[in-house]
């Protein structure tokens, strides 16, 4: 135990599976597919020119950006937007915003991240993949599925021998809910280190999530009492508005756009005993939100006909979680303000520009939060997310 006895849960790491695409797809793609992937594998192959480079520009190529108040591009210096998101980044090291590095063998070697996770205080990890939500770019949907179906079998053998300690979550086809609903099915009584469909904060289409179309994915996850985690890319499909923000103004205003659909879409209200996280949009601005979706939603009204209770109700009915950063700088606000039962723990850990391995220490050492808020958001929070991380 990590912290006083407690176990300590990072519910949002990452799998960088475009580090060596082959290593997550290739071995456990269906056969049907097999020669479709090599094709696929090419030619993320040919567009990774030095290490961390994504490779997947073909599906979805970056929005031109420019500074704030500059429209004219040719006037705009250094405004090329590369393949690669992890500009930390030198030779198969990655470098965090506290100065240190991580070697990107672990998103295929466990060792490496168990020893990494013991280097942070963190007990178990729970793992999502960092590019495959923008696979729904593919025009073959049938191949979209196969390549989740083949990340799922490799997290299934990355997971297997670390005694409970690495979770994952699997990514789902917004495209085809039957096929993520028998994903969703098939893992959950065949690993216990799986914990859950993973959904972006917007649907392919750029719909909310408080479409029809998911509810049955909904459903399902209530019945078989497991929580949906949602969570999205930097400034790639799915979209959410503003599509070119700078990245994390644009994970912030993704979890706003995924929690007003949730919410205003009565999602919670029809599916009463589902659980919802909102993950890497970090947490101090989910107070006013709350605020404001209060203001503006009005249970059964014409705009609102499947909301019962107001947004404040919902989340103090334990039903909604956010993750947070241990440094961000509005935790106690947000605390104080929504209580200490919302909030989990994330690292982000493997990116660069996160916390790791000092989220723990960080967290543990603020002294604005009780030390019973600190247990909960460190790992307790996640049990109550997601009970099979209790196990």
């Amino acid at each position: 135990m990590s912290y006083n006895g407690h176990t300590v849960i990072d519910a949002d790491s990452h799998i960088r599976e475009y580090w060596d695409l082959d290593r997550s797809y290739k071995e456990y793609i269906d056969p049907e597919y097999r020669q479709q992937y090599e094709a696929f594998s090419q030619a993320v192959k040919a567009r990774q020119k030095t290490p961390g480079d994504v490779g997947l520009s073909f599906l979805w190529p970056r929005l031109p950006g420019h500074p704030m108040g500059v429209y004219d591009h040719f006037s705009v210096r250094g405004n090329d937007r590369s393949d690669n998101p992890n500009p930390a980044v030198d030779g198969n090291l990655a470098t965090t915003n506290r100065g240190k590095q991580v070697d990107a063998a672990c998103n295929w070697d466990p060792t490496i991240r168990l020893r990494d996770m013991d280097t942070a205080g963190v007990d178990i990890s729970v793992m999502f993949p960092s590019q495959s939500d923008g696979l729904c770019m593919l025009h073959d949907v049938g191949f979209e599925s196969a390549l989740h179906w083949a990340y799922q079998r490799f997290m299934t053998d990355y997971c297997a021998e670390a005694g409970g300690r690495l979770r994952w979550v699997a990514d789902s086809n917004l495209r085809d809910i039957p096929e993520t609903i028998a994903m969703l099915k098939y893992w959950t009584e065949r690993d216990e280190n799986f914990v859950g469909m993973f959904i972006t904060r917007a649907l392919p289409d750029g719909s909310l999530l408080d479409h029809p179309r998911v509810w049955p994915l909904f459903d399902a996850s209530q019945d078989l009492d497991m929580p949906i985690w949602v969570h999205g890319g930097a400034n790639r499909p799915p979209l959410t508005p503003w599509e070119s923000a700078p990245n994390a103004l644009y994970h912030g205003i993704g979890g706003m756009y995924a929690l007003a659909g949730l919410i205003g879409g009565g999602v919670l209200d029809l599916f009463p005993k589902l659980r919802i996280g909102l993950f890497e949009s970090f947490g101090g601005w989910l107070p006013w939100l709350v605020e404001k979706l209060d203001d503006g939603y009005r249970p059964g009204s014409a705009q609102t006909p499947y909301l019962k209770r107001s947004a404040s109700e919902i989340v103090a009915n334990g039903q909604l979680f956010c993750s947070i950063e241990a440094d961000e700088r509005l935790l106690e606000h947000a605390v104080e303000d929504l209580g200490e039962n919302v909030w989990l723990l994330s690292t982000d850990y493997p990116h660069s520009g996160t916390s790791w391995p000092e989220a723990v220490p960080v967290l543990m050492e603020r002294k604005g939060l009780s030390e019973s808020a600190k247990i909960k958001i460190l790992g307790e929070n996640a049990q109550r997310f997601c009970p099979r991380l209790a196990k």
